[in-house]
């Protein structure tokens, strides 16, 4: 017998009600969440960054590719719409106006960037 018992907690309970364990798991995707838009945000910083250090033709080239192979989007998925449901009424934090302004400000090399 395995020294592990796997307990399913979600087995009892039902996941559109806000129960404590539901709560507790989108609260964590929140967290990660956020340390996904701010990786996000320092790669592009990072790739502004490189571009001025490359001859004119590739430091343009990475600019005008400077958003390629980020994370992938969660839309769709169960797990990620019972967050967005519940943590933000249905949006998708990932897609926020505030966001895309930072994202945009990181492209022109405007963001903080700590190297």
């Amino acid at each position: 017998m395995s020294d592990y018992t796997y307990i399913d907690l979600l087995d009892e309970v039902d996941c559109s009600d806000r129960c404590e364990a539901v709560i507790a798991l989108c609260e964590l995707v929140d967290k990660l969440v956020a340390d996904i838009q701010f990786l996000e945000l320092e790669c592009i910083s990072t790739r502004h960054l490189l571009s001025q250090y490359m001859d004119k033709e590739e430091g343009e080239l990475l600019r005008m590719d400077i958003l390629s192979h980020l994370t992938g989007r969660y839309s769709g998925e169960s797990a990620y719409e019972l967050y967005k449901s519940i943590m933000y009424s249905g949006g998708d934090p990932m897609e926020f106006h505030d966001y895309h302004v930072k994202v945009q400000e990181a492209c022109k090399g405007n963001w903080p960037c700590w190297h």
